[in-house]
């Protein structure tokens, strides 16, 4: 590379024609942990996961990471193609309706990512009350609170390390900091996996209809990157990167 410092981009282009590329610093930076996978948990890479080989760009878009490779490529731009200079993964402003109008070169393809978290359990604290609660036996009105508890994971791109996540369960006006849990401790600025998370009482406020609760999270990364309330500001004509706080309804009434 220090022969021809042009080459500033490592194409890559599968059995099927798909053209993506990275940029030669994240390609061959050894903290990058970029690599070409031919096995899967010790056995050969399954088809469906790209066999005979894949590309594995941790921290940047799934995009990026190229199922059934057949070429790699130094060059002096990015590849070309609907992948990685069309518009399938260039996230334009909140302002542009219309793709024809805006030259796409101008824009960068989708690759390192934002922060994300998401609530994947969500149920009542264990108490004799809320147990007749969950049964129906105990009336409760809209607007009241119960306690929950959830759990859930958080990530976010460029190895950045998830430091807090925070759960609320009215809208926001409240907030209960998570405990972080498996992957909590991956090596600083290569936090390449998922952190998973646990909120032992979320007070949580009951919906209109009287029986379910809404839970939204919100992950933070050790740059205190976090994720928007909305996505009012993040839409986009591809409807990419939206990492907007994220939203579950549950039922605390079964009925």
């Amino acid at each position: 590379l220090s022969a021809n410092p042009n080459l500033q981009h490592l194409r890559f282009e599968s059995i099927d024609g798909m053209k993506a590329s990275i940029d030669i610093n994240k390609a061959f930076n050894p903290f990058g942990d970029v690599l070409v996978a031919y096995e899967m948990n010790g056995k050969p890479l399954p088809r469906d996961h790209g066999y005979p080989l894949r590309v594995i760009v941790p921290g940047y878009a799934a995009v990026r990471n190229v199922k059934w490779l057949s070429k790699l490529e130094l060059a002096d731009s990015q590849a070309v193609g609907a992948w990685q200079r069309g518009l399938n993964y260039k996230v334009l402003p909140p302002s542009v309706t219309d793709a024809r109008s805006v030259n796409l070169d101008d824009m960068p393809g989708l690759g390192e990512v934002a922060v994300f978290s998401g609530v994947t359990s969500v149920e009542l604290n264990e108490s004799e009350s809320l147990g007749e609660l969950a049964e129906g036996t105990v009336d409760i009105k809209p607007g009241d609170t119960v306690d929950v508890k959830a759990s859930g994971w958080a990530w976010a791109g460029g190895g950045r390390n998830i430091v807090r996540v925070d759960v609320t369960g009215d809208g926001g006006k409240g907030w209960c900091n998570a405990s972080l849990t498996q992957g909590a401790s991956q090596p600083y600025g290569r936090a390449w996996a998922w952190v998973f998370w646990e909120c032992d009482k979320v007070p949580a406020t009951v919906c209109e209809d009287g029986k379910s609760v809404v839970l939204s999270c919100k992950g933070v990364d050790m740059a205190f990157n976090s994720q928007p309330e909305s996505s009012d500001g993040l839409w986009n004509v591809r409807g990419l990167a939206n990492n907007s706080w994220y939203r579950l309804r549950h039922s605390v009434v079964h009925v």
